[in-house]
């Protein structure tokens, strides 16, 4: 071949090269146009409409062009501000386009203290009054181009946790905008007055010197700690904070009244009364629900699924807004997770610490990780709620029989009069007799309890449905928690399986039961199990931990098709 032509060939394969470069070049030039272009608003402001858009948020602003984020869309105007404001703003319309914008450049920042409908608090400043639409932006992403901010709720921000901007202009909170996601480090633990939320007083000392709004208190100074609490205003935070010691809940004269606490107390002043709140790292949280949770004397893995779970209840329930009011994620009970603060042991504390910051999640997202005492051999789904249950909660036969459907009488009576083998076994609550009474009182509607009728029972055997007959009239209940409380209201006695009697329990331990007689003013169950039958059994953890099998198959066990993954990842 001539030099020549070897040069022509080269020349045209230079060539190709070239034209492909430039096709692949616009291919991904095209793409990225395509992919701001999806990002850019396509929606125009209606050309009737005329008003003001109230606290809307201007994302980008110039190069002839406006883009709005309103009530959860975002609006493209071709038109230009004699400013490059950004952020929130009244925009005044007339026919489609915008005629004034109102910046709103007013605020206060710091962390998110509390909320309810009608009041916004930032940590250190006294509520705010706001709208119950009270719109919530989080920037995501900021360039010289345009701002990427999407519009969220105050319900996805974390109390104690969120560190916000709070826009105000006269004296109200217009907005609130977040310009980092959360990183949850510490949760607020509302502890209760028995049942109450509030305190008609409060006094509190230490086992070590302490501050009060950092403002240094001698050890076990009550009369400094009362001085402080008369000038806490309604609704205003109070911080009592050691570095050494633990807090004490106490009385008048500094004896205390319950166990000590570790982190941070804080009361706040309400009607009525005073709230006091534990704030705390969420793993020293768990430190002491796990004992609070589950004995100390089960297996080590056991343990261990015990403290995944709390954890994973934890950062799940973080965000509930039950007691947002008060600046509070949860309470120490039951209705989240016991929090008793006793004492921690040093086998729980290796459970927590070999577990660090790991959770349960379920495609991508935390789970709801219910978990309970004891199974009566079949796991619950959330039809016991009268709910509709996520992938991972099953309702499932944990024993080594081949029934698979307890819905039917005869069916579930012989399987609640037998023994069946299971990991719960072992357990005093798997089976159980409780003995109701008629004389132990009276609805106040209907009068005395006369009989019982099961209308449904689930495949797990557990009661869905459930009509009390009294003198006067009749009710009927279909949630697990409602069937065991309004029964609870009539319960003489429980024998357990071990022998033991019980007097002092406000409900059936589980909705796992049937109607055995009914005669002499008397009402006689035979049940099984212990709570809600949904997600782990404790028991049956303890029993596999015991048979060698890991905490990870523990859980994987309980809950189906579930990751282990780190919290912080």
């Amino acid at each position: 071949m001539k030099k020549n032509d070897k040069m022509k060939i080269l020349g045209i394969a230079l060539l190709i090269l070239t034209a492909a470069a430039v096709i692949v070049t616009f291919m991904i030039v095209s793409h990225l146009s395509q992919t701001a272009d999806k990002e850019i608003p396509k929606e125009h402001f209606e050309e009737s409409f005329s008003g003001t858009l109230d606290n809307a948020y201007i994302r980008a602003n110039g190069k002839n062009e406006i883009i709005v984020l309103y009530d959860g869309k975002n609006y493209l105007a071709k038109e230009t501000a004699s400013s490059n404001y950004t952020g929130v703003a009244d925009i005044e319309l007339s026919q489609g386009k915008i005629t004034k914008i109102y910046a709103k450049s007013g605020s206060v920042k710091g962390t998110l203290a509390s909320y309810s409908e009608n009041s916004v608090q930032i940590d250190g400043y006294e509520p705010l009054p706001c709208s119950e639409t009270l719109p919530v932006y989080l920037v995501t992403d900021e360039t010289e181009e345009s701002v990427q901010v999407r519009q969220t709720s105050v319900r996805n921000l974390v109390i104690g946790n969120s560190e916000v901007e709070l826009v105000v202009a006269e004296g109200q909170a217009c907005a609130m905008v977040q310009y980092k996601k959360d990183q949850v480090d510490n949760v607020r633990v509302l502890l209760k007055n028995g049942n109450e939320v509030l305190y008609p007083n409060i006094y509190i000392t230490c086992d070590a010197s302490y501050t009060v709004d950092k403002s240094s208190v001698a050890k076990k100074n009550i009369t400094e700690a009362k001085k402080c609490l008369k000038g806490c205003k309604n609704g205003k935070e109070l911080r009592i904070h050691t570095d050494k010691g633990q807090l004490y809940i106490c009385d008048a004269n500094g004896k205390s009244r319950k166990s000590g606490y570790a982190g941070d107390f804080i009361i706040r002043k309400e009607k009525g009364g005073y709230v006091l709140i534990n704030e705390l790292p969420i793993e020293e949280y768990v430190r002491y629900v796990l004992p609070s949770e589950m004995p100390v004397s089960f297996s080590y893995e056991a343990l261990k699924a015990q403290a995944v779970c709390a954890r994973t209840f934890a950062y799940q329930q973080i965000r509930n807004d039950t007691y947002a009011k008060y600046g509070a994620n949860l309470d120490d009970t039951t209705a989240f997770q016991v929090y008793h603060a006793a004492s921690t042991y040093d086998v729980t504390d290796r459970a927590v610490e070999d577990t660090a910051g790991l959770v349960l999640t379920y495609k991508g997202k935390l789970i709801e990780c219910y978990y309970y005492s004891t199974s009566s051999g079949y796991s619950e789904d959330l039809e016991v709620w009268d709910a509709k249950s996520p992938g991972y909660l099953t309702a499932e036969n944990h024993t080594k029989e081949k029934t698979k459907n307890l819905s039917k009488k005869r069916t579930f009576h012989k399987f609640i009069s037998d023994s069946v083998e299971s990991y719960d076994a072992d357990s005093p609550y798997y089976r159980w007799t409780a003995t109701l009474s008629g004389e132990l009182g009276m609805d106040e509607k209907y009068g005395r309890l006369k009989s019982l009728k099961v209308n449904e029972r689930s495949k797990s055997g557990y009661v869905l449905s459930l009509t009390i007959v009294f003198e006067q009239g009749e009710r009927t209940y279909e949630k697990e928690n409602d069937i065991r409380f309004a029964l609870g209201k009539y319960l003489l006695s429980l024998k357990l399986a071990d022998g033991t009697k019980r007097t002092d329990y406000s409900s059936v331990p589980s909705a796992c039961f049937e109607v055995k007689s009914q005669k002499n003013g008397k009402i006689v169950l035979a049940g099984g199990g212990f709570g809600h039958g949904i997600g782990m059994s404790q028991y049956g953890a303890d029993c596999m931990g015991k048979e060698g099998k890991s905490w990870q198959e523990i859980l994987n066990f309980y809950y189906s098709d579930v990751e282990i993954t780190d919290v912080f990842d």
